[in-house]
């Protein structure tokens, strides 16, 4: 059946747009309503894959996802869920934020040494971690790389993967064809032959090589083409593309292309201590190799996590087994800015999504509407009240730190209006200390509410409109330690609450109820 963007499956998980496709399934981003969460979805389409190896083909699905569930490792997106969805077979997954490997090859071109050798230690310490889970990737290539903007890297698309030992029916296939991407093929997956970790290793060098110089080893004008030089032409050497690559990573790169899988390294755990040497650069060079990946955000990847491999099994090959071509992805057409009539209904639908409590995904709605928003139009009215919202979703959320720069960035862009919006301002503000607070920076977002307090006092009619702010300085100041501080201030604020609405207030006591905790805190000042 085909997918449509809305479309619930299970009763919980809601399409938003199409992610990728391939021959027999496609692929979705999507969100769960339950947990109020982003998603990706993949689906096995089971009238695709012929008759007489269906039942088969669904197992060996159903088997992949409950092995890759089990990789516990941080390159690797975590498995939520699994199912059917008519005739079609659906794998819940995480959905991986950042820059595509090959996204970022073709924007900066050659990555440095260091850069090189960092992603592809990770690389290895995700194989390290399948090959001992008995899995095999089988379609290792920069656009199931993902960058993301912490600098891990995540090895997307286990999906053509193939369990290792005993076969026990036949090979999630098509007929005539053999799964993965010719490009980055091993020789003996090429031919159908015995397939086992060592492809995946092959195609690691093929994904070195490509860090390093720009271009895979092999091009080609057909499918056919690739595999035959992947079968038949000398091997090439980094150094004959590039000047500068230190000796014993250009011989890594051409032991990982070796024709034959026995003249490869033995595991990725080997290649892994091969590359971490490389990786590894002075602290002020380190920050000349930062790059920003996604949403601003600078990172630096040349500090891969390690993973404890531990002995790595060896493992036997898996016998021959046909396998399809994987055509490379349709480039996406350039997203044209959104009109206002469409950032309007944006909005509404988000409203619609926040009052089921669902703010993740209203946040991502509103994100996504205005991503395209040309820069000349992100002070405008319309788009700063959106912004305003998007942040507040944000702070609903849970996302401080998505929320801090975004409340931030409005101080600074409603001062430049012609004529500012004060109290706008002064909400934005207090909001960016609340994300500091439970960021863990606190002693700055005390220092910029007792700033703001300042400020309003000198602007404001009515001294009640500061008591909540009031309010919460004191419980910050408790907070950090400064108790004798926190019971001053509390103190005259009860004053002044019990002079406006009375003794018996629910505001005056709650004041009380926090002095009565401050009195249990005893001699516990730190502030003096």
């Amino acid at each position: 059946m085909l997918m449509r963007a809305q479309e619930r499956v299970a009763d919980r998980y809601e399409l938003t747009y199409p992610v990728g496709h391939g021959g027999m399934g496609e692929v979705w981003a999507g969100f769960d309503e339950k947990l109020d969460r982003p998603v990706a979805i993949k689906f096995l389409r089971q009238l695709t894959v012929p008759e007489g190896e269906r039942e088969n083909a669904v197992e060996r699905f159903m088997r992949e996802a409950r092995v890759t569930a089990r990789l516990d490792h941080p390159g690797v997106p975590s498995v939520h869920d699994v199912g059917y969805h008519g005739d079609d077979i659906y794998l819940v997954m995480q959905l991986v934020p950042g820059m595509v490997l090959a996204d970022l090859i073709a924007e900066r071109g050659p990555l440095s040494v260091p850069w090189s050798a960092a992603i592809g230690a990770q690389i290895c310490s995700v194989l390290a971690a399948a090959h001992v889970a008995s899995l095999v990737h089988r379609d290792l290539k920069p656009q199931n790389l993902m960058v993301t903007p912490t600098g891990t890297v995540k090895v997307l698309d286990f999906g053509v993967a193939a369990l290792l030992g005993p076969t026990d029916g036949p090979r999630l296939t098509a007929t005539g064809h053999t799964l993965g991407t010719p490009t980055y093929m091993a020789p003996e997956q090429a031919m159908s032959s015995v397939v086992g970790p060592r492809a995946d290793l092959y195609a690691l060098g093929c994904v070195l090589f490509e860090l390093l110089t720009g271009s895979p080893p092999y091009r080609a004008d057909s499918p056919l083409g690739m595999l035959h030089r992947h079968l038949n032409d000398p091997v090439p050497s980094v150094a004959e593309h590039r000047a500068g690559v230190p000796d014993g990573l250009v011989r890594l790169v051409t032991h990982l292309l070796a024709k034959d899988p026995q003249h490869r390294p033995a595991s990725a755990a080997e290649v892994y201590e091969i590359l971490m040497p490389f990786g590894s650069v002075a602290p002020e060079i380190a920050a000349d190799l930062a790059v920003t990946v996604a949403d601003g955000q600078v990172v630096d990847p040349t500090m891969p996590y390690r993973y404890p491999f531990g002995p790595v099994p060896q493992q036997e090959p898996l016998p021959p087994a046909r396998r399809d071509v994987v055509p490379r992805p349709v480039p996406v057409d350039r997203v044209q800015p959104p009109s206002f009539e469409e950032l309007a209904e944006a909005q509404d639908r988000a409203w619609e999504l926040a009052e089921q409590e669902r703010f993740t995904q209203a946040a991502e709605l509103l994100e996504t509407a205005l991503r395209n928003v040309p820069k000349g139009q992100v002070k405008l009215p319309r788009i700063l009240e959106l912004r305003v919202n998007l942040a507040n979703l944000h702070v609903l959320a849970g996302a401080y730190r998505q929320a801090l720069p975004e409340f931030q960035r409005l101080v600074g862009d409603l001062r430049q209006r012609p004529v500012p919006d004060q109290e706008l301002i002064w909400g934005c503000r207090q909001q960016a200390a609340v994300c500091q607070v439970e960021l863990g920076e606190a002693t700055a977002a005390l220092t910029e509410l007792r700033s703001l307090l300042a400020e309003q006092r000198q602007a404001v009619a009515d001294p009640a409109d500061l008591f909540e702010l009031r309010q919460q300085i004191a419980t910050l100041a408790a907070g950090i330690g400064a108790v004798a501080d926190a019971r001053r201030q509390l103190e005259d604020l009860l004053g002044d609450v019990r002079g406006r609405y009375g003794a018996q207030a629910p505001v005056a006591a709650e004041i009380e109820a926090l002095l009565a905790n401050l009195d249990r805190l005893g001699d516990g000042d730190t502030s003096r």
